[in-house]
């Protein structure tokens, strides 16, 4: 196990969450196409996931960070749909009644952040083991929010070692948290409080608690 420092070479824009892309997710994921498990929904469907990334000593979760970019621009794009008023009049009198501001029927409009990215690149840290991590995320090529569309296209992968910056490495720097980490972590100075989950699958919100978070301009 090493330390080391991938990053990602994407095609144009990406739509990234709230603290930054976590790389234990992106592996996890890899994980689950390369030995055909089944996607989760529910707390009870949530199998455990094993990534070749060290864990910390305490194994809350992975020594890796969330991804890290410099923003060049941004832009507003909408996720829409509108509500099938002249599709269902075609059906005639089989529907008497459509409700458009509620309901499956209803329409929106939501406005979603997208990110171009200096260099159109996204570097993580982590200290695990190179090879299985690079064969791993060869299987990933989209990365963020929107990928059915083809925001966040993976052009190429780049994992290799690097030199640690300090005791912090590879989750905080400089103080500031590069993933959520629980508030006493060692090395953080005045960070950020909010409610985060620690570790994958991040989507569970019973897991939340309160975390030291990234902030991402």
């Amino acid at each position: 196990m090493r330390p080391m420092m991938i990053i990602a070479r994407l095609a144009g824009a990406v739509c990234l969450p709230e603290y930054g892309l976590a790389l234990d997710a992106c592996l996890a994921f890899a994980v689950c196409q390369r030995e055909g498990i089944a996607p989760a929904f529910t707390a009870a469907e949530v199998v455990s996931i094993e990534i070749p990334v060290v864990r910390e000593l305490e194994g809350r979760f992975h020594l890796c960070s969330n991804s890290v970019g410099v923003f060049e621009q941004r832009e507003t794009r909408y996720v829409q749909r509108r509500p099938v008023i002249a599709e269902a009049q075609l059906m005639g009198r089989q529907i008497k009644r459509m409700q458009i501001n509620a309901g499956p029927s209803k329409g929106f409009r939501i406005p979603m952040e997208i990110v171009h990215l200096e260099h159109d690149e996204l570097r993580w840290w982590c200290v695990g083991d190179a090879d299985d991590v690079r064969e791993l995320l060869e299987l990933v090529h989209y990365l963020g929010k929107r990928r059915g569309v083809g925001v966040g296209r993976v052009l190429e992968w780049t994992v290799e070692p690097c030199e640690p910056w300090g005791d912090g490495f590879p989750v905080v720097l400089d103080g500031r948290p590069l993933r959520p980490l629980p508030p006493d972590w060692p090395g953080l100075v005045d960070p950020m409080i909010m409610p985060a989950t620690l570790t994958y699958p991040y989507w569970l919100m019973e897991r939340r608690q309160s975390c030291a978070v990234p902030v991402v301009l």
